[in-house]
Order: structure tokens, then C-alpha cells, then sequence
């Protein structure tokens, strides 16, 4: 049951940060258009957000117990925090940026790593910390790696589908915006109740 319902956050997880791209471009759209340049900069933060995040999950993973778990609670705090600053002020600061920069790029640039950055990036920070729990209960770490990695894209092409299909089209995206931040904090909540049962591994 325990092993289930860490699945379950995991895929949930993944649903959030990729169908987080799509609400991040519905929020960019009134401002700049969805033209190729808004993806490619929207894509590549997301990106490096995944790399970063990742990164730093990793380090959070190899410390001792007690920093462990407070970095999984700072890791957790910064994504619901963050989020909820762009469901309540997210097209506040984009009237902001765009009244403030002129040059298209660079305002899609204080857009994107202003507003979208750190949520993504808190979120990925759990990953490689769900590969330390596999392993800690006995899973050898290439699998758990594998499963790990394989359920989250799962819950990226659920997240990706169901926004586009069924959430954006019968919704706002405020309301969206705030469902995001409300499934965060549920399943953040959760997850690190779950990894505290590894830390002392």
C-alpha cells in the first residue's frame, strides 16, 4: 500500500510539472503570442528547470539525515510558495515585465525564469530523492532509476493530454493555476511523509 500510493504521488508529480508548461504558455499567450520563439524560450526553461532541479535532488539525496529532511522541506515549500505566487500575481508580474521591457526576448526571458523557473525546479528536486527511496528499500539503483524516471514521463504525457484536452478547454487558467497549487501541496505533503520512512537510511 505504502509502495502504491508513492507511485501515485510520483505519477502525480509528473502531471503537474508538464501540464504546468502548457498552463505557463496560456498565461504567456495574451502578452507574446505563441509563436515558435515564446515555445523555444518557454521549452528551454522548463529544461534547465528539470536539470537543476534534478541536480540538486541529487546532492539532497547523499546528506545526512536530519539536512536530508530539511531539504526536502525546503524543496517542498519553494514549489507550493512559488506556485501560489504565480496563481495569485502571475499576470500581475507579466503586465509588470511587459511594461517594462521593450525587447521581446529579454521580457520572455525575465518571464520565464521569474514566474516558471523555481516552481519547476523545486518539483525536480524529488526525483532523484524517489531513486533514493526505491533503493533504500531494496530496489538496485539502476532499476529504480529506470522505474522512477519511466513513471514520471508517464505522468508528463498524462499531465501534457489532460490539460490540453480536458482541463484548458473547460476551465481558466486561474483556476487551473490554484488546482495546481492545491495538488502540490497535497502530494508534496505526502511524499515527504513518505521519504522520511528512508532517512534514516
Amino acid at each position: 500500500m505504502t509502495l502504491f500510493a508513492f507511485y501515485v504521488v510520483v505519477i502525480t508529480l509528473g502531471i503537474l510539472s508538464m501540464g504546468f508548461q502548457l498552463l505557463a504558455s496560456r498565461l504567456l499567450n495574451p502578452h507574446f503570442g505563441s509563436s515558435i520563439i515564446v515555445w523555444a524560450w518557454l521549452i528551454s526553461t522548463f529544461l534547465a528547470a528539470f536539470s537543476a532541479g534534478s541536480m540538486i535532488g541529487g546532492w539532497i539525496s547523499n546528506l545526512a539525515p536530519e539536512p536530508r529532511r530539511r531539504g526536502q522541506l525546503a524543496g517542498a515549500a519553494v514549489a507550493v510558495v512559488t506556485l501560489g505566487l504565480t496563481a495569485i500575481a502571475g499576470r500581475a508580474m507579466l503586465n509588470g515585465i511587459e511594461a517594462n521591457f521593450a525587447d521581446v526576448s529579454v521580457a520572455l526571458l525575465m518571464s520565464c525564469v521569474g514566474i516558471f523557473f523555481l516552481p519547476v525546479a523545486a518539483l525536480s528536486t524529488f526525483g532523484p530523492q524517489c531513486v533514493q527511496y526505491l533503493a533504500s528499500r531494496g530496489t538496485p539503483p539502476g532499476k529504480a532509476s529506470g522505474v522512477i524516471y519511466g513513471v514520471s514521463t508517464l505522468g508528463n504525457i498524462a499531465g501534457v493530454m489532460l490539460t490540453a484536452f480536458a482541463l484548458i478547454p473547460n476551465f481558466r487558467v486561474s483556476t487551473l493555476l490554484y488546482l495546481w497549487l492545491t495538488v502540490a501541496l497535497v502530494s508534496l505533503s505526502a511524499l515527504v511523509r513518505l521519504l522520511r520512512t528512508s532517512s534514516s537510511a
